[in-house]
């Protein structure tokens, strides 16, 4: 018999997974410092060398990118938690509660990309203290809208996490596979250089990237403007792919979860 969906279990779920990330002070400090270092080394230092991209000065052009690296780690760490869960036998103890494990993987979905979202309204906050963004009306706008691409983002990512948690028993291959996944995902986004500037062979892998148009809609939020290459209607083009891939993701990682084996 398929169990219903169960909102209370979702919602404990939830709460639990905001609790650890509210106990757990080193990650979030950490997870901060580490974009802040990229900003300040990369965004102030080697702005004035670069010069502008896209009529904005590189500290701008960057910010969302490393607001999108604090997003894509963030959530699919949050999502790979489901290896220590199993480890350390807590796995055990929510699979015997008289509900789906769809209802208890959507709890986590939801609960890691609000953290993750949290890291990133976090970033984007030190980012414009650092000047990244010209305070304005329509900023504020965008930023309401930067914090639900947020979510939409690091939903899809959570679910990437939860898929790769769900197939693995051992997090040091995780941090391995992380090397070959995360890392790639991330330097092809376009944080660093614009897709117009990169051979047509490098062109084609970011185009193939999901979080290449997760950055890209945060820029349009946030600078209101993106890559000439998707044209004018770049946004709604990113936000299509966002969409589909957290769709696709959030769907496999709740399959691979209900068959996995604790």
């Amino acid at each position: 018999m398929v169990q219903p969906l169960s909102g209370q279990a979702i919602y404990v779920v939830l709460l639990r997974e905001l609790k650890r990330y509210w106990r757990a002070k080193a990650r979030i400090i950490s997870s901060v410092a580490q974009s802040f270092f990229f900003l300040a080394l990369f965004g102030l230092g080697l702005g004035g060398f670069v010069g502008r991209f896209g009529g904005v000065n590189y500290l701008s052009y960057l910010a969302p990118g490393i607001i999108g690296m604090g997003l894509l780690f963030g959530s699919v760490f949050s999502g790979v938690s489901v290896i220590f869960d199993r480890q350390f036998g807590f796995m055990k103890e929510m699979l015997v509660a008289p509900v789906s494990r769809t209802s208890i993987i959507l709890g986590k979905i939801l609960g890691g990309a609000i953290t993750a979202s949290i890291q990133g309204v976090l970033l984007m906050g030190i980012a414009g203290v650092m000047g990244a963004f010209t305070p304005t009306t329509m900023l504020v706008a965008g930023v309401v809208a930067a914090i639900g691409v947020m979510l939409l983002i690091t939903a899809g990512f959570v679910g990437l996490g939860v898929a790769i948690g769900s197939t693995l028993n051992d997090f040091h291959a995780f941090q391995l596979l992380s090397t070959f996944v995360m890392w790639p995902l991330f330097m092809l986004s376009g944080a660093f250089f614009p897709i117009d500037v990169v051979p047509f062979p490098l062109q084609v892998a970011m185009l193939l990237d999901p979080m290449f148009y997760g950055v890209e809609l945060l820029r349009w939020c946030l600078l209101g403007t993106g890559t000439s290459l998707l044209g004018p209607f770049g946004w709604l083009i990113s936000l299509g792919v966002v969409a589909s891939f957290n769709g696709l993701m959030v769907a496999l990682g709740t399959y691979l979860f209900s068959r996995a084996q604790v």
